[in-house]
């Protein structure tokens, strides 16, 4: 098991960090890796850890390519690396968090060698699965039915860039289409953003009317790229950068070019393009520049840790955004608009697997609805199951008359809808583990859809195409099972449909998105998540 080798080590890595001239060799009789750097608390060499596998082990697994020589006395394979880390701003990373010199005191040759490894495979694992934890951040509930995740281990990618650098961060990078449009407008934005004074709150600015906050609403616009700078915000065709409240005894007033810019803006950022300003829109408006490019840094760092664990079929719920995207490894196959849940009621992050689709469904009433919402409806109302289709049943499913309830005290009673048109989940609901009880389904609530925000549910997704995604899953049921289904759909009956190797479904959550020709868009943030992560993404980075 152990061996003689020579090692060749030096403490150095460029230019940047001061050189020492003398290489080292030492001549030691190796054991694992990992048992010579000591897997205990009392480790000299104090390495970075990596959080997808033990550091020893993985240098261990890197330096068996090596034949346990020096990786980093070949000044080829240190600029390859370096020029490597330079890319890493356009991800939102910081290189020097990777170029660190080795602690002061460390005057071991072979901890010094050890320390730049783990910072280069370190560099490889952030760019690859994110810069922070997701699990003490943004935890994502994951169920036990899904299948391993599908990735190149870091060392892995470590042992590829000894033979070609770019190669081992290409694979590193995520070639999900979401990150590489988002890190490619991210390259755009203005690395020196100007300094905005804050819009002031008002009135409604409805189309149409004066407002002495119409040039400083029309300089903000132009600065951010939403209108020409030689457009008309006046009854006289005044440039708007003149910038005055009056043009010739007239106030400026709220014209259609003005208005134009006003909803691309709002559509730019998930908002009801509807050219009303009010505390949304005056809310994005004083959005920074430089918070901007934070909120672009953070939701870099969610999708890597997206596609980290993403599988080649893969459900993306953005709850955020309120849209479904399925993908089949990069390639986009269908999407959708959805409701998902409201602030107050937050759609949960999970990472788990349809497994049956129930068509036709009932909806028994989730506790929480029925203690927050009908119970109280109930009680102002004495027809109100006169005016609804709702059966009252006991925990054994009798069915009970709603007279006899006393509904200020109801003795642990259930309220079901039977299918029908007006079920709220309705024509069908897909399924999958977990224990927030709650899923994917259809709904007659279609005018919803329509709106920009559309964080309006329970908690539960309502999908607009529901019925396209089920095809989807039936995809491959022989023709005869699918007539039976189609079948059991017109029968108004319910069914439950089992789904074998079900699709994986990502409840998940990001504000901003790239477009594949380099514009921004973002989202509100629902459920205020944004603050807490980018401080926390400051912290670590320095960024």
């Amino acid at each position: 098991m152990f061996k003689k080798c020579t090692v060749l080590f030096v403490s150095c890595l460029s230019c940047s960090i001061p050189s020492i001239q003398a290489e080292y060799t030492v001549n030691v009789a190796l054991t694992p890796i990992q048992q010579v750097l000591g897997d205990t608390p009392e480790n000299p060499c104090r390495l970075s850890a990596l959080r997808s596998q033990p550091i020893g082990q993985a240098l261990d697994k890197l330096y068996q390519t090596t034949g346990y020589i020096s990786i980093w006395q070949d000044q080829n394979t240190i600029d390859d690396w370096h020029a490597q880390l330079q890319t890493l701003p356009a991800d939102g990373l910081n290189p020097d968090d990777y170029r660190r010199p080795a602690p002061a005191a460390e005057d071991n040759p072979v901890c010094v060698e050890l320390h730049y490894s783990a910072l280069y495979l370190q560099s490889l694992e952030h760019l690859s699965r994110g810069r922070l934890d997701q699990q003490r951040h943004e935890p994502v509930w994951e169920s036990s039915s899904q299948l391993p995740q599908v990735q190149v281990d870091v060392a892995r990618l470590g042992i590829i860039g000894l033979e070609d650098m770019e190669r081992a961060f290409d694979t590193a990078r995520p070639s999900l289409p979401l990150y590489q449009h988002l890190r490619n407008a991210y390259q755009q934005m203005d690395t020196a953003p100007p300094t905005l004074e804050p819009f002031p709150a008002g009135a409604l600015l409805k189309p149409g009317a004066a407002d002495p906050r119409l040039p400083q609403l029309a300089q903000r616009l132009i600065l951010s790229g939403f209108l020409n700078p030689d457009a008309s915000a006046g009854p006289l065709g005044s440039p708007v950068m003149a910038g005055p409240a009056v043009v010739a005894g007239q106030p400026l007033l709220y014209d259609e070019t003005l208005q134009q810019a006003v909803r691309a803006f709002q559509t730019a950022h998930g908002l009801q393009p509807d050219a009303v300003i009010g505390p949304q829109t005056i809310g994005a408006l004083n959005i920074s520049p430089r918070q901007r490019q934070q909120q672009v840094r953070i939701n870099l760092e969610r999708l890597r840790w997206l596609n980290a664990r993403r599988q080649h079929h893969s459900l993306l719920v953005n709850a955020a955004g309120s849209k479904a995207i399925l993908y089949e490894g990069d390639n986009p196959r269908w999407q959708s608009r959805v409701q998902s849940g409201s602030p107050k009621r937050a759609t949960p992050l999970l990472d788990s697997r349809i497994n049956r689709v129930t068509i036709n469904p009932s909806w028994t009433i989730p506790p929480t609805i029925m203690r927050e919402d009908k119970l109280p409806q109930i009680r102002a109302n004495p027809d109100y199951f006169a005016e609804r289709n709702l059966m009252v049943l006991d925990r054994q499913g009798n069915r009970l008359d709603p007279a006899d309830i006393d509904w200020h005290n109801p003795p642990g009673v259930l309220l079901r809808e039977p299918p029908g048109p007006h079920n709220p989940l309705g024509r069908m609901v897909f399924r999958f583990d977990n224990p927030f009880a709650v899923f994917l389904h259809d709904t007659p609530s279609r005018a919803l859809f329509e709106r920009a925000v559309r964080n309006v549910s329970s908690g539960c997704v309502r999908v607009e195409a529901a019925e396209e995604l089920a095809d989807y899953l039936f995809y491959s049921l022989d023709q005869q099972q699918r007539e039976r289904i189609e079948q059991r759909m017109q029968s108004g009956q319910t069914h439950e449909i089992a789904i074998r190797n079900g699709l994986q479904v990502l409840l998940t959550y990001w504000t901003a998105e790239g477009t594949e020709g380099g514009e921004l868009h973002f989202t509100p943030d629902p459920y205020e998540l944004d603050a807490a992560l980018i401080r926390a993404y400051q912290q670590a980075t320095g960024l």
